[in-house]
């Protein structure tokens, strides 16, 4: 679950400026833009091209729809074959294995299998046999896809099949974001629900204020930061997980163990892109706090946050660059 918070101020905004704010629904959950732009911008036009490329998104991103030839479920029905994909689909892809290659798989694009086997597991209320979890465990690794331009994409094992709903949100934001710029509006926030990208100053004078969510109390912010001309993402475990028993499984699986992760309560990344941001807060939550951090200090420009419950004591991990953020 992704539990990052849009803030709105109750200033006044900048008087040259317009304001457009609208909110619809996609992707499952709420998804809005706020813009403020100057006068002679056809922000109709703009905001038209932004809800039909979030039209666009869904439609062939989603995973549980029937097999539309271009469109994810397409893919995930004969990907083994081979076949031709919608434009958004390829490109969001070729972004996923980026993300998988750089984590180790601690982030892997191919986790469907993997994540219907746990969802089955809680409907039938026990723990999936080993040895039929290995075997699903070997249908995931991003290294198994081939992605020959400009559109085709190669399973090399029958029955892979991935899984671009989480960065389906994030990949959405980034677009948006393209669309708007295009469209020379220069402050702006796009949410994809819980995903955001900030371009500017809110109301053309002051910084975008974004809220994370306390992971232990989710009525609760645990921290507000400032955002501009970046994404962010965060991941937890504490809204969305599964009960099998007496045993509470988070839902983001570690693609390595093919087991639920352990790692992190929740985390946090800024990063240049939306989707990036969002591959990689999943990718934390799976290393866990000190290795975590470790990672994201190789990376230029991304900032983290990991809270960590370990038996009860509760540990902050956070680069140095997100504390300016404060």
């Amino acid at each position: 679950m992704n539990s990052t918070i849009s803030t709105i101020s109750n200033k006044k905004q900048a008087p040259h400026l317009k304001e457009y704010y609208e909110m619809r629904y996609y992707f499952g959950t709420t998804v809005w833009l706020h813009c403020f732009y100057d006068e002679g911008i056809d922000i109709c036009k703009a905001a038209r091209a932004c809800w039909e490329k979030a039209q666009a998104i869904q439609v062939y991103m989603n995973v549980y729809a029937q097999p539309l030839q271009g469109s994810l479920s397409w893919l995930n029905s004969c990907g083994y074959q081979g076949v031709c994909v919608q434009k958004d689909v390829f490109n969001i892809l070729k972004k996923s294995l980026e993300y998988s290659r750089l984590t180790a798989g601690a982030y892997d694009v191919t986790i469907f299998p993997l994540v219907q086997l746990w969802k089955n597991a809680a409907k039938e209320g026990h723990l999936p046999d080993k040895k039929f979890l290995e075997e699903v465990r070997a249908l995931v690794g991003w290294q198994n896809i081939v992605l020959i331009a400009p559109d085709l994409v190669f399973f090399k094992k029958k029955g892979m099949m991935a899984d671009l709903g989480s960065p389906a949100s994030g990949y959405f934001c980034d677009e948006i974001a393209g669309i708007l710029d295009f469209y020379n509006i220069k402050h702006f926030m796009v949410d994809g629900g819980g995903e955001i990208f900030c371009r500017g100053k809110n109301m053309g004078l002051v910084p975008w204020r974004v809220g994370v969510q306390d992971p232990f109390d989710t009525s609760k912010v645990w921290v507000d930061v400032d955002l501009q001309d970046q994404g962010v993402s965060t991941s937890g475990n504490y809204e969305k997980f599964s009960k099998i028993g007496t045993e509470t499984f988070s839902h983001i699986i570690d693609p390595r163990t093919g087991y639920p992760q352990k790692g992190a309560a929740s985390a946090t990344v800024i990063a240049q892109t939306t989707q990036a941001a969002n591959e990689l807060s999943t990718a934390l939550c799976v290393m866990g706090g000190c290795k975590g951090l470790e990672f994201i200090r190789t990376l230029k420009n991304v900032e983290a946050l990991i809270i960590e419950n370990n038996n009860g004591k509760i540990l902050q991990y956070q680069t140095d660059g997100f504390v300016k953020k404060l």
